[in-house]
Formats: structure tokens, sequence, C-alpha cells
């Protein structure tokens, strides 16, 4: 089992009062653990004095120190935002990457790899060095950077400008605009990057006219971005080059990986190593205070402070990322599987029901409440993304909802992320009036996490069933120890059932004792009068049986036998201490004979029985089908 964070422990240990418990939809009155998180981190960082805000570009020495905001987006479009984080400012150099992929997709790797290397460098962003094929060492330093953006398709100025904007607000979602005033001063400071260009151009690794190149760098460099932006941007990547929220495609999935390793390995400057070291993701920094990083296949990261630590990277930001990447497990190095399909298939009970035989009357009333219990199919592992999509999948279908049963039969692995989010949404179902069951779970993992938790699904249906009983009708285990509430003997006169009586064998049997075994005559008919008792099928070589139906008070056993009287297709045994009425087929026949319409009304109760019966699978069938 993974370490969980002590961060994350605080933060998934409550969630903030619910105010309105009386409205079953949890998206309206409570907050996911993930933002009750990454506002424990707001709060944990917002107080960290350390760096300073870049002022070697003038108009980005004005940003407010104190701005601070988070931002995660999900790789299907889920938001997770806390602080400032529609404040605008410049994007910076967390533009490389993205405009590293537009030359990628307009030139092809090989190409690209001849004028741009991929090698950290060890050396400060705007460092004047280049490697042995007098290249830039990679993309994300501002040498590699303005070659990157002399490599853009266009025939002019203005065309390579367009698409540099509609690449940058495809990642966004939404059409970014330039920041004039940065710009400008960018652009009147800017002599290193103009000397670095001339030095690519004498290298004959920059393309085109070095003054519009330098231009364009500068420009794409002062788009005004959110926080929300950045995170969006992540996502994108994060979801092989689609936006999740607007499902344009900013770039070709083929080069995604590609973009994502120059970021992994030097896209925060000479601190890449041990970034990659303790943080591990893909991540790219800017010096007005912007920080993306990049899960892939999960989710998208996005921090804005500006104070800047000695390396030019944002001081809250790094802290944030460790963070993040420490308490949920996000370092890519470790395993992470798909958490797309975490939820097999949901449904409701009237899609299904368990394997008790019920009485018509209680099916008839579950039928009225089988909307009240869902029933959530997990499959694969649960970790942090899966499990934060699994939180949001129940929240979806809660309206109504009184029940919700996790069948666990289908994971693997799961965490300690997974196992405290679990919790925090036990938290949040108790405080709306909802129970959380688990199914077919790994041993001692969950069952301190749910209400209660059962060996298979079918468990915990027949529980849930016996709760609803329980709130809107009788319980079967409340109705005398008669005879005339039998559904195959209703109709019945009091003297054709007084008849039936007194041939039937009343008989006590203790729990776990076999009623009748697999293979034994079938020469009688048991009625249910008291406990439970269970249909099991032996399954030969595996030392074990299935169980294929349970019945309580109310219903026969054996009635197959009245058909037939061939042999016992199954072992029948008892739950717990039961009470069993025993009529033996020559009986019956004998009461038939004294009395006719006994067993004229016990052969259409058993046919109307099995009707019903045979309706009620056809329909699950078709349900579940559907």
């Amino acid at each position: 089992m993974a370490r969980l964070g002590a961060g994350l422990d605080r933060a998934l240990d409550d969630l903030h009062d619910l105010d309105d418990l009386d409205d079953l939809d949890l998206r309206a009155v409570t907050r996911s653990p993930v933002l009750e998180y990454l506002g424990r981190l707001l709060d944990e960082y917002r107080e960290l004095d350390e760096g300073e805000v870049a002022t070697y570009i003038p108009e980005l020495g004005r940003a407010d120190p104190g701005w601070f905001g988070i931002c995660v987006v999900t790789a299907d479009g889920h938001v997770y935002e806390v602080g400032d984080t529609d404040l605008e400012f410049t994007i910076q150099s967390i533009s490389k990457p993205l405009v590293f992929g537009m030359a990628l997709e307009d030139q092809g790797r090989d190409a690209v790899l001849q004028r741009v290397g991929v090698e950290p460098s060890g050396n400060p962003f705007n460092s004047i060095v280049v490697d042995d094929r007098n290249r830039p060492f990679n993309p994300m330093v501002n040498a590699g950077a303005i070659v990157a953006t002399g490599l853009i398709n266009a025939r002019d100025d203005d065309e390579r400008m367009a698409r540099i904007v509609d690449s940058l607000s495809r990642y966004a979602g939404r059409h970014l605009e330039l920041d004039e005033t940065v710009y400008r001063s960018e652009s009147a400071t800017g002599d290193r990057n103009r000397a670095i260009a001339h030095l690519m151009r004498s290298f004959d690794m920059l393309r085109g006219d070095v003054d519009s190149v330098i231009d364009a760098y500068f420009r794409q460099c002062s788009f005004l971005v959110t926080c929300r932006d950045l995170a969006t941007m992540a996502a994108t990547l994060a979801n092989r080059g689609t936006n999740p929220i607007t499902g344009e495609r900013a770039l070709e999935p083929r080069y995604v990986e590609n973009v994502l390793s120059v970021m992994s390995t030097c896209g925060m400057y000479d601190y890449a190593g041990e970034w990659v070291y303790t943080v591990g993701l893909p991540a790219k920094s800017g010096v007005a205070g912007g920080v993306v990083a990049v899960l892939p296949g999960q989710l998208g990261i996005g921090v804005f402070s500006p104070p800047l630590d000695a390396r030019g990277n944002s001081a809250r930001g790094i802290k944030v990322c460790q963070r993040l990447a420490a308490d949920f497990d996000l370092h890519p190095l470790r395993f992470q599987p798909e958490v797309r399909n975490i939820v097999r298939r949901s449904y409701h009970c009237s899609q299904t029901r368990s394997n008790r035989v019920r009485t018509p009357e209680e099916y008839d009333l579950l039928t009225g409440h089988a909307d009240s219990v869902v029933v959530f199919e997990l499959q694969g592992d649960l970790f942090f993304g899966s499990t934060e999509r699994l939180f949001r999948g129940v929240v979806d279908d809660i309206a109504g909802v009184d029940a919700v049963v996790l069948d666990c039969k289908r994971i693997g692995n799961l965490d300690g992320a997974a196992l405290s989010m679990l919790s925090s949404l036990r938290v949040a179902l108790d405080d709306v009036g909802c129970v959380l069951v688990v199914a077919d779970a790994p041993t001692g993992v969950l069952e301190d996490v749910a209400a209660r938790s059962f060996t298979d699904a079918d468990g915990a249906l027949e529980w849930c069933e016996n709760r609803i009983l329980a709130q809107f009708g009788s319980p079967a285990e409340s109705l005398p120890e008669d005879l005339g509430i039998q559904e195959l003997l209703g109709g019945l006169t009091a003297e054709e059932l007084a008849l039936v009586e007194r041939s039937a064998i009343v008989r006590r049997v203790p729990a776990g004792e076999v009623v009748f075994r697999e293979g034994d005559h079938a020469d009688a008919i048991y009625f249910v009068l008291s406990g439970l008792v269970s249909v099991r099928l032996p399954l030969v070589g595996e030392g074990r049986d299935r169980r294929l139906a349970t019945l309580g008070p109310g219903v026969a056993v054996g009635e197959m036998a009245f058909l037939d009287e061939g042999r016992r297709s199954a072992d029948v045994v008892a739950e717990r201490d039961s009470t069993l009425a025993r009529l033996s087929l020559d009986d019956l026949r004998e009461i038939g004979r004294a009395a006719p319409r006994v067993t004229a009304t016990f052969s259409a109760n058993l046919a109307r029985n099995l009707s019903g019966r045979l309706r009620r699978a056809n329909e699950q069938v078709r349900l579940l089908a559907h």
C-alpha cells in the first residue's frame, strides 16, 4: 500500500459543513475532497515569503507578490480551482513547449532535431551556450525557443503570429490577447535575446529574418493567460493533444510525447534534474510566476504566484507541485494505469435483483423503491485519478438514491489516496442520509471505509432490499409462522388449508444444516415459516458452492418436485435457525383426492409464481442488455 502524505490526510479528514441536508444532490451541497485539499494547500503556502518578483522585464516587476492561484483540470475536463485563478498575467516561457510542438508538426522530428537539441543544459534559461553541433541545447532555453519560433511555417510575420495565437488559444480553450505593455517592455530590454538570435543565425540554426523572429518570440511570451488557462493547457497535453473542455485538437498526438519529454528533462531549467527526481511530472515555468505540470492520461496542473526562486521558477509553484506529487502519488515513473473506465457500468436495483426469493407483495414494494439503490461495478486500479473520476460519477448519479454499492470484484491495486477519497465519499453520503456499501473488496482493505461490507454484490443487494422492506413495509422475518401466508397456498379456504396443516410436518432446522442435497429424490415440498434457507450449487473440483437463491418466510423451496418428481438439482441449506413445514407429494395427492380444489389452486399458484419469476428475469436481462 502506497504511503499517503500527511497533507492529504489532513485535507480529507473533514469536509465543510453542509447547510441543506434535505437536498440529495451532492453536487449542490458538498465540495470534492480534491477541492478541499487544494484550499488547504493555498492556505498553507500563502504565507510563504520566499522568492522575488522578476524585474529584468520592468513590467513584470509590477506584479503583486501576494497573488496566488492553483488549478487542476482532469483529462476529461473537470476543473478544480482555488485562489486567484481568473487573474491574467503573461505566459512567458510556458509558451515554449507549445510553440515547439508547432515546429514539430510543421517540420517533423528529424528536421527540428537538426537545429534544436533535446539535452538538459544545466545552465540558466538565458545562457548563451550551444552543444558540440552548434545547436541550442533544448527548446526550453531561450536559444532553442527562438529557433523553434523560426521553424513555424508562414508566408509573412502576420501569418506566423496568427498561427501562434491560434495554437495557444486552442490549448487554453479561449482566444488569448496580447499584453502590449509587456510586449513593448520585453522588446525594449531584450538585447540579450537579440544577441542569442543573431548567434543562432550565424550557426545557420535560425531560419528567417532575425528581427521578425525575435519580435514573434517577444509576442508569444506576452499573451495573457490565467491560472485556469495554464491548467487547461496542461490537461490538453495530458489528453493527447485534445483540449478536454472544448474538444479541439491543439497538437497531433504523435508529437505529444516529444513535447512532454523535453518538459520532463529541461522544463525547469537548471533545476530540472532535481525536479524529475522529486516531482517527476513534465513541467514548465514562466518568469511571470506561472507553472504548468502534466500527468499524462490523468490531469494538468496550473499554479500562479509571481515570486521566483534563484533559478527563475515560482517559489510557491514549486512547493505546490511537490506536495501534489507526494500526497497523491503522481510521480509518472510510478505505474499510472488507465483512469477512463474505472466504472465498468452502473445500474439501479430496478435493473437487477438479489438472489433472495421474495413474496409477490415484497417484489411490488421493492419495485416502487428500486431506484433508491445504485450499484457501481468498478474495474482496474484505484488511485488518485481513478478515484477522483469515481467520486464525480457517484455524485452525478445520486439524485433520489439512499444506498450506493461499490462492486469491487474487478479492482486490482488500491493506494492510500484512493482510501482517503473513498472515506471522504462515505462522509459526504452519510451527511445526506445515503449509505455506502462495498462488495467483494480486497480482504481487510475497505471494511473501515464503508458502512457495510459484503463478500459479493448479491449479498449487498439483498441487504439493500431488506433495508427498503424494513423502511416501507413489514420485514419477512416478522411474518407469523403460518402456512396461510404461503404464496403457493393462497386462495385456499380455511377448511382446505386445515387439510394441508394436518399433513405437513413442521421441522426446526438449525443454521448450517442441510435440508436436502443435490441428487436426493424429490419427494416433498418445504414451506419456509421462519428463518432463511439458501439454494446452493456445489462447484465440482473447487471445494465451494455458489448461491443460486435465498428464501425466507412465505416462500416454498423444492416445489419443482410437484412437476417432475425427479432428483434434486442443488443443495438447500439453512442460513440461520429456521422453521420449515414439509409436505410430501404423497400427502398432497391424498389431499387432492379428498379436496380437488387444493391441488388445482396449488398448481395455478405455482404456474403464476414461475411465470412471475420468468418475467422478472427477462426484464432484468432486457434492462442490463440495454
